[in-house]
């Protein structure tokens, strides 16, 4: 038998609807459990520190600070999770910086539903992970 362990996946959003939401896309996927929950930076810290996710979801603010110092803070930890950055903003900046402080992927909010479970697949293997429209926005800044 040929069994693999799911993804474990933690959800870091100062918003519970969107942490909720995120979760009924991911209790879907039979590859992934969403282990926790944080609302802040701090609980995010702690609780990866306690339930070691293979995959940290993360809004592009998590209180107190952004996304982009809060990847610095997970890295000097030590916390080897993958980290997808989910945003409503598309500035080819913020992804830049995204990408510069560590974050391994991402995404617009928008597209959570067509392209979340596939975005965390491909972090936790490893790769890049750029959803379309943050990829639309961020080559027509580098055109």
């Amino acid at each position: 038998m040929n069994e693999t362990k799911p993804i474990r996946v933690l959800i870091a959003d100062d918003f519970k609807v969107l942490r909720d939401v995120i979760r009924l896309h991911l209790e879907r996927a039979a590859d992934m459990d969403v282990v926790d929950e944080a609302p802040d930076l701090d609980d995010a810290l702690e609780r990866s520190r306690l339930v070691q996710p293979d995959v940290i979801i993360m809004n592009d603010y998590l209180p107190p600070v952004d996304s982009t110092h809060a990847t610095v803070r997970f890295r000097e930890q030590g916390l080897n999770a993958a980290i997808l950055i989910i945003s409503m903003h598309l500035e080819p900046d913020l992804i830049q910086r995204s990408f510069g402080s560590g974050a391994d992927g991402f995404m617009h909010k928008d597209e959570i539903a067509g392209h979340l479970v596939d975005a965390i697949r491909q972090v936790h293997q490893g790769e890049r992970y750029l959803s379309p429209k943050a990829r639309d926005a961020y080559s027509s800044n580098q055109e």
